[in-house]
């Protein structure tokens, strides 16, 4: 496992501790029953809050995980630079850029207000052996560092290879790990880092359980983030008070967002959003409520969100108190007095659905063959 920086950052690597190396490899230790050993100092904070505190959440999390042995040789408290960064990540996502509007935009208190950016390519840009993968990371450090240079803020890159390791289980269940990793390589000059949260508290505690053994973050950040501490340096969950639609209405008025907002799943040309995906449909909807559309139309192609808008409706109905995001678009686009697909019409969408997925079995290989036709259209 290894961690590199541009030449003129690489002295912001950490020397002087393991802790880079200590979540992943534990996480693997109890994926495969094995007991690790780090030839390397860590934090004793970090050591007896993963150790008493994070196993255990860990195991609840993942029935393929148990509790294991970790051998350090001892601790460490770090050394402490001067730089003392107060840094978040980037990606110019809604919680991403929720957190920096927050953070930075509106923060007074220079305790609180951040200084710096940062982007990891440890998983998120694809998996390690694919060749197209550092290219992906270099794009989107260079999409990033066009709006960090919008808000006068320094960007840092951290490259690893974790996501050799991670991607071999399963990138949503270590990934984060990889990504509290890689701001631990460098965790003598941070002195607090915002980690943009996934789900709202209470979201956390009414859909965690359909991130059980999928996705750690939608299942457990909001008690696990906090144990992802050192002595020098402060993790905190930021986001977590609001929902996305409220992120979303949180950063509609910034002109930083207005001009790089960028959510897609499969964005064009590597940039672009392709306004129709699950993630730009989930932002659009909650802009159109508020009457924001036009004010993102240089990150969106606005005719194609209207032409498949009243489909994405149909669609987040029939997952409505099932699926957090989808509940939280209902709820926002409802309270907004936006007019929302009738019963039959969701009936009949899960209906199809359903047929689609599960069609033979339900009425047999011959009777599905002769109707599969109407079905799929």
């Amino acid at each position: 496992m290894w961690f590199a920086m541009k030449e003129e950052n690489k002295d912001m690597l950490s020397k002087d501790s393991y802790n880079a190396f200590f979540l992943v490899p534990l996480y693997l230790g109890m994926f495969y029953h094995a007991k690790v050993k780090i030839e390397g100092k860590v934090s004793r904070k970090l050591y007896r809050n993963m150790m008493d505190y994070g196993q255990q959440i860990l195991k609840n999390f993942s029935p393929d995980l148990d509790f294991t042995e970790v051998e350090v040789e001892g601790f460490t408290e770090g050394n402490i630079s001067e730089k003392k960064l107060i840094g978040t990540g980037i990606s110019c996502g809604v919680d991403s850029l929720s957190t920096i509007y927050d953070r930075f935009a509106k923060e007074q208190d220079a305790d609180y207000k951040l200084n710096s950016l940062f982007i990891f390519n440890c998983g998120t840009h694809g998996d390690y052996e694919n060749s197209k993968t550092q290219q992906r990371f270099i794009d989107r450090y260079e999409l990033n560092k066009t709006a960090a240079e919008d808000m006068n803020l320094p960007i840092y890159q951290v490259n690893s290879n974790l996501h050799a390791f991670t991607h071999k289980i399963a990138e949503q269940k270590l990934g984060y790990f990889a990504i509290y990793s890689c701001i631990l390589s460098i965790g003598n000059n941070i002195k607090k880092y915002y980690l943009a949260s996934s789900y709202s508290y209470d979201e956390l505690m009414e859909f965690h359980n359909q991130s059980h053994d999928f996705d750690m973050a939608e299942y457990t950040e909001s008690y696990l983030v906090p144990l992802i501490q050192t002595e020098n340096t402060e993790m905190v969950l930021d986001g977590a008070q609001y929902k996305r639609s409220e992120k979303t209405a949180n950063i509609a008025g910034w002109d930083i967002a207005q001009k790089h907002l960028n959510v897609c799943i499969i964005p064009e040309n590597g940039a672009h959003n392709c306004s129709c995906c699950s993630k730009c449909m989930r932002t659009l909807m909650p802009l159109e409520a508020m009457g924001k559309l036009d004010e993102f139309s240089e990150v969106f192609d606005l005719d194609v969100y209207r032409k498949n808008s009243h489909k994405n409706k149909v669609m987040i109905m029939a997952s409505y108190k099932k699926e957090g995001f989808a509940t939280d678009n209902v709820d926002f686009l409802i309270s907004h007095g936006v007019q929302m697909p009738g019963k039959m019409e969701v009936f009949t969408y899960k209906t199809v659905h359903t047929m689609k997925i599960y069609g033979r079995r339900i009425l047999g290989n011959k009777f599905y063959d002769g109707i599969k036709h109407i079905i799929q259209k």
